[in-house]
């Protein structure tokens, strides 16, 4: 399989390092250095190529768009208040399919930090303990570079 480059139609704004870090702070979670850099480097956008099909359970996904810290729908703190008691606080959306699905990081401060879920908003429910939450969640990387390096185009299908 022949590896490229991602590229991503991004937002013209980009945050500071210290925007970054107090998003952190005032969200009391911690972004792994890979989604850091991300947001720093581009703020969200939609990645090219955009097929993730490392998880046979779930087939092919189509990464829409992956969240920055902008104001609205693309927003990570729009995300974060929509899915706030829906999905658990350890993980942020930080992306969606075109069904509405997320993709989402995990933003502990354990040794779980930086892997990548996909939360199907089919199978949504209401959990009352965190063991629970993975059952709504499907685990697609170990961290938010390996998805990105991870994705492919129609034609490697």
């Amino acid at each position: 399989m022949k590896k490229h480059p991602v590229t991503y139609r991004s937002p013209n704004y980009k945050p500071s390092k210290a925007e970054v870090l107090a998003f952190e702070q005032n969200y009391k979670i911690h972004l792994p250095t890979d989604y850091f850099k991300f947001l720093l480097n581009h703020n969200g956008g939609s990645p090219e190529p955009c097929l993730f099909t490392k998880n046979p359970d779930l087939g092919i996904i189509v990464i829409n768009w992956l969240n920055g810290l902008l104001k609205g729908k693309n927003g990570l703190v729009w995300n974060i208040e929509i899915f706030d008691g829906r999905i658990p606080k350890r993980f942020l959306a930080i992306g969606d399919d075109p069904g509405g699905n997320q993709i989402c990081l995990d933003v502990s401060l354990n040794n779980t930090n930086g892997a990548v879920y996909f939360w199907k908003h089919e199978e949504e429910y209401l959990f009352t303990n965190e063991e629970a939450v993975l059952e709504n969640m499907y685990f697609l990387a170990n961290s938010f570079e390996s998805l990105i390096t991870s994705l492919v185009t129609d034609e490697e299908l």
